[in-house]
């Protein structure tokens, strides 16, 4: 435990922001205190902005309108997992958040307060949570919420080795003491070691691990039903999907939130969702209104956005890092040399302007500077640009003419388009090999690929962004579609993880970042800032990156 943390402070039913600064500090959340903006005391009050918590800043004369419907635009092909533990991909938990409730959530000016617990205390210097659940809520199924549906959740997050499971190591087997049902509205949670970022990992997020699935409706409906259309405890619950072609979503009439003037939250009647992965009609859906809202803009069509005067670029900045991932099973990847070589043949500014239309920060390392405590403009120069080192790396190991794809979607095809020019530029023999949605995420889960750009999408701690992707894939929960294998890199983020003094994560955190720069599992790229759209009639939203909760939105048309 840091010496500069009182686990006191931790106790529910909030905690307040100079003990949140230092809790999200620790857990690398802290370089956000300074973007978030907001406050409020837990009330939701009419008229606000939310950051999808229930919690909101008062707009206006705090006059809303209720009813209507959102229509919705998401950036994509498809959306097929909206089972919390499954979804790795942060669009997909966009949609979520607005089916689901987690333990506790996260408000705009980074104070932690209950969700569907209403308060918690903490002991043994951070190594036990009993949390104290909201009574009288319900399922979209109609059956209550009780503390065996935190032990549930929990209990299959780890034993179906979900990519959420990670979230969850260092807690004690359930059934040895991890997870203690006291009685049906009381929960304790028991860690190995004090761990005073779990309060962060239980939160309602992307990658996170504190969303809870209801038992009876997986086992009803079926886990391949339940993937596409979940039963939560949110404002808004799945009453239509069609894969590929749209989402309907309605309010939950009996939702427990209401506003500060007792208001029932949410303010709107549903939510129209269609996915649109070609980018002119995206924006040309928003602009002439025939969509209230685009989940993300593509950048090559901001300025057509800019210049309306029905809509806006709404932007939340990105805590997140791509690279292009080169798959170590294929030739000529398992080289390290080869892949410097091909990392130093990538001139990423030229990248940014090209594939971002500058509105990405060009990097050659995973860590973002979102979290400010951690980031460093120093970074080794084993990836810095330098095409005639590139060029003999790949000569001495032999790939200096390889010829290999770069696996993407339409979504992604500019950044992929603009990596094939430079890559051939320096004599490589790449094309593109574009995919659906789904058959791209089948693929490069399965590893059945060469060179594909991705990254971690919405991870405000450092941990978030390194943990699942480059830790042994022996390990429960991991990704690493890289299939990168180094012991000491999977020790490190072990240590990284007990380790609570700032100063010394830190220089493991370093330490990491290093030797992933120098081992090249990826050629880092960018970090990219997350940018919505919004019309003008809708208020109430509140843009937290990786976040599009919708509960206090409503439509002043």
């Amino acid at each position: 435990m840091g010496s500069d943390i009182d686990t006191e402070a931790l106790d529910g039913p909030k905690v307040d922001r100079r003990t949140a600064v230092q809790l999200l500090s620790a857990a690398g959340i802290g370089g956000l205190a300074g973007c978030a903006g907001g406050g409020g005391d837990g009330s939701t009050e009419a008229g606000g902005d939310s950051d999808g918590s229930g919690d909101a800043t008062e707009g206006g004369d705090g006059e809303v309108s209720t009813g209507g419907r959102l229509q919705a635009g998401w950036f994509t092909g498809s959306i097929d997992t909206l089972d919390p533990p499954y979804i790795s991909v942060a669009q997909n938990f966009q949609l979520a958040g607005n089916v689901f409730n987690g333990l506790v959530t996260l408000k705009p000016d980074l104070t932690v307060r209950g969700d569907l617990a209403k308060d918690w205390t903490v002991e043994d210097g951070g190594a036990t949570y009993t949390f104290d659940l909201r009574e009288g809520v319900t399922f979209h199924n109609g059956e209550e919420f009780t503390a065996a549906d935190v032990e549930y959740t929990l209990r299959r997050t780890i034993e179906e080795e979900t990519p959420a499971a990670g979230k969850l190591g260092g807690l004690k087997p359930i059934d040895d003491g991890g997870v203690e049902i006291v009685d049906d509205y009381t929960v304790t949670l028991r860690w190995e070691e004090p761990n005073v970022v779990a309060l962060i990992y239980l939160t309602r997020g992307p990658g996170r691990a504190g969303t809870i699935v209801n038992q009876t409706a997986i086992e009803e409906m079926g886990a391949d039903q339940y993937e596409v259309a979940p039963v939560g405890t949110g404002p808004f619950e799945i009453v239509e999907h069609d894969v590929g072609s749209s989402i309907t979503l309605d309010a939950y009439d009996d939702y427990f939130e209401t506003d500060e003037n007792g208001n029932q939250l949410p303010y709107l009647d549903g939510i129209d969702v269609q996915p649109i992965p070609e980018p002119s009609s995206l924006v040309n859906a928003l602009r002439s209104g025939d969509i209230h809202f685009a989940n993300l803009l593509p950048l090559q069509n901001l300025d057509q956005v800019e210049s309306s005067q029905d809509a806006k670029v709404d932007v939340a900045p990105g805590i997140n890092w791509y690279g292009l991932a080169m798959n170590q099973e294929r030739e000529p990847f398992g080289d390290k040399q080869v892949r410097r070589g091909i990392a130093k043949s990538i001139d990423n500014e030229e990248f940014v302007e090209t594939a971002y239309f500058g509105n990405a920060l060009a990097d050659t390392g995973p860590i973002n500077k979102g979290t400010e405590w951690v980031w460093r403009d120093d970074k080794p120069d084993d990836q810095d640009y330098a095409p005639d080192e590139g060029k003999q790396l790949l000569e001495e190991a032999g790939a200096d003419s390889a010829s290999f794809s770069i696996l993407t979607t339409e979504s992604t095809l500019r950044q992929a388009k603009a990596m094939r020019q430079q890559l051939n530029a320096a004599g490589l023999d790449v094309d593109v090999e574009q995919v659906t949605t789904s058959t791209y995420w089948t693929r490069y889960e399965e590893g059945d690929y060469d060179t594909t750009i991705s990254g971690s999408v919405v991870d405000p701690d450092p941990e978030q962004s390194l943990w699942n992707f480059y830790r042994l894939r022996s390990e429960d929960g991991v990704w690493n579609w890289v299939n990168y294998e180094n012991e000491e890199i999977h020790q490190l983020l072990a240590e990284q993880r007990a380790e609570t003094d700032k100063e010394k994560r830190k220089e493991l955190l370093w330490e990491i970042e290093d030797k992933l720069i120098a081992d090249v599992p990826h050629a880092y790229l960018i970090h990219q800032d997350d940018v919505a759209g919004v019309r003008n009639e809708v208020q109430g939203f509140q843009h937290i990156s990786g976040l599009r909760n919708f509960h206090s939105v409503w439509l002043d048309e």
